[in-house]
């Protein structure tokens, strides 16, 4: 996982209010452990899938939302995840969202993702 933020008192306020009643710490947890699912072979649903890289696009508003110096930080701490999650992907036949991360799906396709994606038509 990502290297511990160094915040100011006003950055913690700052990425508080931007988090909402979401933890920042839950949130790269989740995108890590979709990641490492991602390079090991997602097998679960389509839909499962989109669901799992929202917490990519609602990390991606929280960066959005900040201020320079924050917005540094967080993009240093998602930069290793996102980096192995772009080696881990290629680019879709067909979108599965409006996020950069929805133009992506697994290189290594199984189960019933695999089966999905080529159905939709997402996978040429």
């Amino acid at each position: 996982m990502s290297a511990r933020l160094e915040l100011a008192p006003e950055e913690r306020d700052e990425l508080a209010r931007l988090l909402g009643d979401d933890s920042l710490g839950a949130l790269l947890q989740d995108w890590s452990r979709f990641v490492t699912e991602v390079e090991r072979g997602y097998d679960d649903s389509i839909y499962e899938y989109t669901n799992d890289l929202s917490v990519r696009a609602r990390l991606e508003r929280v960066v959005a939302g900040a201020s320079p110096g924050l917005r540094a930080q967080l993009e240093g701490a998602l930069a290793e995840d996102d980096r192995r999650f772009t080696a881990a992907t290629e680019e879709a036949a067909r979108p599965l969202g409006k996020s950069r991360w929805a133009q992506r799906v697994p290189t290594r396709r199984t189960g019933e993702l695999a089966e999905d994606l080529a159905a939709l038509g997402h996978v040429a």
